[in-house]
């Protein structure tokens, strides 16, 4: 006798077959929706390439400036001690955000970066930036650089950075 092998899509089959057809498709949709976010949203955002990752676990870079923070820097002690940003003994390390050093000052002030220059370090010269408009501290200023900031006078300064 001869066996036949009835050939049948069992119930699950199915199942399956509709669940893995709906994922191919959530995720083509998906994929055209990231290129035409990324296409929209310009050089400076991000979007999350197709995949099992969820909304949530994805968020969109920051532009420079764009919610930028605000800062206090520390008060100095006297004339050849101004006021500075960050904490004494530390430096700031300049990102991939922003090319140059931006701060918008609640009160116009004179600035100045100084950077680190083998052992010790190098700053720029004095640069006076206008209350309540972006202004540039550093230009030009390449990726993973460390610096601070000094401020004229022994008043603390405040606003927002971004670099």
């Amino acid at each position: 006798m001869r066996h036949t092998t009835r050939r049948t899509t069992s119930r699950t089959q199915l199942r399956r077959a509709a669940l893995v057809a709906g994922v191919l498709l959530a995720v083509t949709s998906a994929a055209g929706t990231a290129e035409a976010t990324t296409s929209a949203a310009g050089q400076h955002m991000t979007a999350a390439a197709a995949g099992s990752a969820s909304a949530s676990d994805v968020s969109p870079a920051r532009a420079c400036t764009v919610d930028a923070p605000r800062f206090t820097s520390y008060p100095g002690t006297g004339s050849n001690d101004p006021a500075y940003w960050p904490a004494r003994g530390t430096y700031a390390t300049a990102t991939t955000r922003c090319n140059d050093i931006n701060l918008k000052l609640d009160g116009t002030r004179s600035v100045r970066t100084c950077f680190k220059s083998g052992s010790g370090w190098s700053c720029n010269a004095w640069r006076t930036l206008s209350a309540g408009s972006w202004g540039v501290a550093a230009t030009d200023v390449l990726d993973g650089t460390r610096f601070f900031l000094q401020f004229s006078g022994t008043a603390r300064a405040a606003g927002q950075i971004d670099y």
